[in-house]
């Protein structure tokens, strides 16, 4: 899937533009295609959790670890919320229409916890596929993603 992503991570906003492979069973992988200074940057995520992942640009790997809450970093935004929606229970369900667009809203929340995070995911309502995210910590909007193609690859 395509996916554009505007972040604020509290000093800069920036907008970047990514292509995202979900391989069940497998690897996800990551792929930024703008900005242009950083096109060509590719993220392989995997293991069991949202924050393990590695980072490779041309032939040059580096393995670390974030900074900050899991799953609320650009890097690792779509991994985490792919997570939230094959695992996690909603605080909340609705149905909205996004411009013509009629989508079920799901709200994930970890309020108990600091920081206190909370993310909105809109799914198409005809076949389930997303259509924008909102991510929050402590009540500030960090992250707004828009899925702007989406195809499923059938197994054979």
């Amino acid at each position: 899937m395509s996916v554009k992503i505007l972040s604020n991570l509290g000093e800069s906003a920036l907008e970047y533009q990514v292509e995202y492979e979900y391989n069940k069973g497998d690897n996800d992988i990551l792929t930024v295609t703008a900005p242009e200074s950083l096109s060509g940057v590719r993220l392989t995520i995997s293991g069991d959790t949202p924050g393990g992942f590695t980072l490779q640009y041309a032939d040059a790997v580096l393995d670390f670890q974030m900074d900050g809450p899991a799953g609320m970093t650009p890097a690792d935004a779509i991994a985490a919320l792919f997570s939230d929606l094959a695992e996690g229970e909603p605080t909340e369900t609705a149905a909205e229409t996004l411009d013509g667009v009629r989508a079920v809203s799901l709200k994930y929340e970890t309020m108990d916890k600091s920081p206190a995070l909370a993310k909105t995911v809109w799914l198409r309502a005809s076949d389930c596929a997303p259509v924008c995210a909102e991510l929050y910590q402590d009540g500030e909007k960090k992250l707004s993603l828009f899925f702007q193609e989406y195809t499923e690859q059938k197994e054979v």
